[in-house]
C-alpha cells in the first residue's frame, strides 16, 4: 500500500495537534486544516486513498457542508466524523455521506482517548488497503 494519508479538519488547534501527533507516531502522513473549505481543497488535490477526520462544528464550512460539496469527488476516501456536541448533526452528516455512497466509519466523540484513536487508525488503515485494492468498495 502507498503511505497511509490522513486529513484532519478541526478548528481546535491543540486537539488537532494531539490527533496528528498520535497518527504520525502510528505511521500516517497527516495534513491538518481548520475549516471545511481548506479540507475540500486538499481532498480535491490528491488522488490516492485517504482518511478524512472531520469535525462537525467548524467555521466557514462545517462537516455537513463538506459532505454536500463532495458530490463529484471520485477519489477513494474513508470518512469519520467527530463532535464534542449534540448527536443530531453528526448523525445527519453520517447519513448524508452514506446516501452519497461515501465510505463512512463510526462517529467519534470528543475527547478521543489515545487508545481509542490508535484503534481507529489501525481499523482505518486496513479499510484503506481495501479501498486501494477494490476502489468500488468506497461506494458501499
Amino acid at each position: 500500500m502507498t503511505d497511509k494519508k490522513l486529513y484532519i479538519a478541526e478548528d481546535n488547534l491543540e486537539f488537532s495537534d494531539y490527533l496528528a501527533t498520535v497518527a504520525k507516531r502510528e505511521g500516517w502522513l497527516v495534513e491538518t486544516c481548520v475549516n471545511g473549505d481548506e479540507l475540500l481543497a486538499l481532498l480535491y488535490e490528491g488522488s490516492d486513498p485517504a482518511l478524512a477526520l472531520i469535525d462537525i462544528n467548524m467555521p466557514e464550512k462545517d462537516g455537513i457542508q463538506v459532505v454536500e460539496a463532495l458530490s463529484d469527488l471520485t477519489r477513494p476516501l474513508r470518512f469519520r466524523f467527530m463532535t464534542g456536541g449534540a448527536d443530531a448533526p453528526i448523525l445527519a452528516a453520517m447519513l448524508m455521506a452514506r446516501a452519497r455512497s461515501l465510505s463512512v466509519g463510526r462517529n467519534l466523540y470528543k475527547p478521543i482517548p489515545m487508545e481509542t484513536w490508535i484503534a481507529v487508525l489501525n481499523d482505518e488503515g486496513e479499510a484503506l488497503v481495501q479501498l486501494e485494492d477494490y476502489p468500488q468498495l468506497s461506494a458501499l
